[in-house]
């Protein structure tokens, strides 16, 4: 597995290749996690376009969206897939956030970081990427959100084996500095979406190919494979 030296390294590489990391586009607590939710199994171009179809139609504040049906929301997100399951989450999170906070998430990010992630994680529909994407992009707590890229990424470099949420984030937390994580997971996001891909990972570009176990067990084997056919 590798260690801190392996990570600064692999960090440097990163930065090398992918802009500097912009400011959130949104901000606002309860926006950023309408937005988070609207980007479940989607890309962000068209989770961008559900919000800010979302927005054009309602006030995206928890006091206006509970108030509403999940029919009314899902013609707006329809085009970030998964809209039946989406609105319904969309409303039942507002409700929730009305009832248990006011309508204001802002205090939960004054609270320790296990504070916070426990009131946040209490909340129904809000699961735990969800809660580290709010703890990161708008409490700007040191933690590591993870995805299905990220695991991917993180898996065939060597990282962190397999796909268990917690391991896997305390992992990174661990080996990457704490200043570097927010923009340390979205250098691996895009890896993940624009390169290290589920099916034929494009390797002979990464910037990570040389550290990276996945593509040198794979040039071992093709290697082996070409030695066996000389014989």
């Amino acid at each position: 597995m590798k260690n801190e030296a392996n990570m600064g390294e692999i960090i440097s590489r990163l930065e090398l290749r992918f802009a500097p990391n912009e400011d959130s586009w949104i901000s606002e607590p309860f926006q950023v996690l309408i937005a988070t939710i609207l980007s479940q199994h989607t890309s962000d171009k068209n989770s961008h376009k559900a919000f800010s179809r979302l927005k054009e139609t309602f006030e995206v504040r928890s006091e206006v969206l509970a108030g509403l049906k999940p029919e009314d929301i899902k013609p707006a997100i329809m085009c970030a897939g998964l809209s039946n399951i989406k609105s319904h989450r969309i409303v039942e999170v507002a409700k929730e956030i009305v009832k248990r906070f006011n309508g204001d998430l802002s205090k939960v990010f004054k609270l320790p970081l296990s504070e916070a992630r426990e009131t946040l994680m209490s909340i129904k529909g809000i699961g735990p990427k969800t809660t580290d994407v709010l703890l990161s992009f708008v409490g700007k707590y040191p933690v590591m959100p993870i995805d299905t890229n990220i695991f991917r990424v993180v898996d065939r470099i060597g990282l962190a084996k397999g796909r268990n949420y917690e391991y896997t984030r305390k992992t990174l937390e661990r080996l990457i500095q704490a200043e570097k994580l927010r923009d340390a997971h979205i250098y691996l996001l895009r890896l993940g979406r624009e390169i290290c891909k589920s099916r034929n990972p494009l390797c002979s570009v990464c910037p990570l190919n040389i550290l990276c176990d996945y593509n040198m067990k794979s040039i071992k084997e093709e290697r082996t494979s070409n030695y066996i056919n000389t014989l």
